[in-house]
């Protein structure tokens, strides 16, 4: 069965509807991502992750967001970047056209740190707006996140090591597109640990300062991509699969009715 909605007729996107397939829409960005990796990196690993995922849990796969929240690097060449309101307003738009054409489960699947947040806001926006004409439920999560645990076992870097264009995201493309790495291109490049990482527990605050600048030597890179791996990557994404498998196998909305509850 063909996953990609890009693909579908409209009638086999209707069937899909009919038979209560969720759909999955992939949420990217256009960014830098250092010298030594392609700047839809987000976009490519977040939409990779989504047709393995909906193969396994039997849903189809929207078209990818593919320009996010990314101010952060809007210093940087090759960076596409939204507005948060402008974002989160074109998220839900896209949610809520999926939802009135019946698609009863919206599966926001991240890619881009930053977007994360901006995603449970608009999870929780179409409920709020959209639950009195129809009943669907919405999930919001970044692919990596639920198998976290997992994949800082693997790791080679130091806790740090896994932000962006890091250890984890440069396996990845190392094992799906590795004619795209360039990793020579990292010497001389300014790159190291820093204060959060994607997968090792830290610290939960926040804390956001001046932005990084080409001119001051940056690289465009949080953490330590040096240690990356084909193998490391091949691993992460099979653990990934698998965990999100399980994740919406086994899924519990946050404000189901309780049948079973005395009234």
């Amino acid at each position: 069965m063909e996953r990609r909605m890009s693909y579908m007729t409209q009638m086999e996107i209707a069937d899909a509807i009919a038979t209560g397939s969720a759909v999955i829409v992939p949420t990217g960005a256009t960014e830098a991502h250092g010298p030594h990796m392609p700047v839809d990196t987000d976009t490519h690993q977040v939409d990779h992750i989504a047709v393995l995922l909906a193969e396994r849990i039997d849903a189809i796969v929207a078209p990818p967001v593919a320009y996010g929240v990314s101010m952060t690097f809007e210093h940087f060449p090759g960076t596409i970047s939204l507005s948060i309101p402008t974002y989160q307003l074109m998220l839900f738009e896209i949610g809520a056209a999926l939802v009135k054409q019946g698609f009863t489960h919206i599966i926001l699947l991240n890619g881009n740190r930053p977007s994360g947040t901006a995603n449970d806001q608009v999870a929780r926006h179409m409920v709020d707006q959209l639950d009195g004409d129809h009943d669907f439920k919405v999930s919001a999560v970044s692919y990596w996140e639920p198998a976290a645990d997992k994949i800082h076992a693997l790791r080679k870097s130091v806790v740090g090591g896994m932000g962006h264009g890091c250890e984890l995201e440069a396996s990845f493309q190392l094992a799906t597109r590795p004619e795209l790495v360039k990793m020579e291109r990292l010497k001389g490049a300014k790159y190291g640990p820093v204060g959060w990482d994607l997968v090792a527990p830290t610290n939960p605050t926040r804390t956001y300062a001046r932005r990084p600048r080409p001119g001051a030597g940056h690289a465009a890179i949080f953490g330590d991509p040096t240690v990356a791996t084909a193998e490391m990557g091949e691993k992460s994404i099979a653990i990934i699969v698998d965990v999100l498998e399980q994740t919406f196998r086994n899924l519990q909305g946050s404000y189901q009715d309780r049948k079973d509850q005395p009234a």
